[in-house]
């Protein structure tokens, strides 16, 4: 029996799946230019490194979103989980922390609104009687 998703539940996942899928998407394109392989060689972590991490981020929020649509509890925490590494692993190879800035802000709004009341009604899992 599916719940009512809280509308800005939906609108994280929205979010999620278009920003990560246009990044995905276009970074087929833009991983291959030259500017964008001199300066991820200006990081000490080594390029092929960096870009499965991108890969793997992306991989895993496009699922744990889609996953979420569907009343999944533990993509809910997969998503707050990945979300501070990833932004463990950001600051350590960013030189400058302050880039980072922006993508913390949104990680700390989306988890306040994943961990709602009205979020947490929708993610609890049904218990058999």
């Amino acid at each position: 029996m599916h719940k009512e998703r809280p509308f800005p539940v939906t609108l994280v996942c929205l979010f999620l799946l278009g920003w990560n899928s246009y990044f995905l998407i276009n970074s087929f394109s833009y991983l291959k230019k030259e500017a964008t392989i001199a300066f991820m060689a200006l990081i000490q972590v080594p390029y092929e490194l960096q870009v499965a991490m991108l890969y793997l981020n992306w991989g895993i929020l496009i699922t744990s979103a889609m996953c979420m649509m569907q009343e999944k509890n533990w993509a809910r925490w997969l998503f707050l989980g990945w979300g501070f590494v990833y932004i463990d692993y950001s600051l350590y190879i960013q030189p400058v922390w302050q880039d980072n800035l922006i993508m913390i802000g949104v990680y700390l709004v989306f988890a306040f609104i994943l961990l709602l009341p009205s979020a947490n009604e929708f993610f609890q899992e049904e218990k058999w009687v």
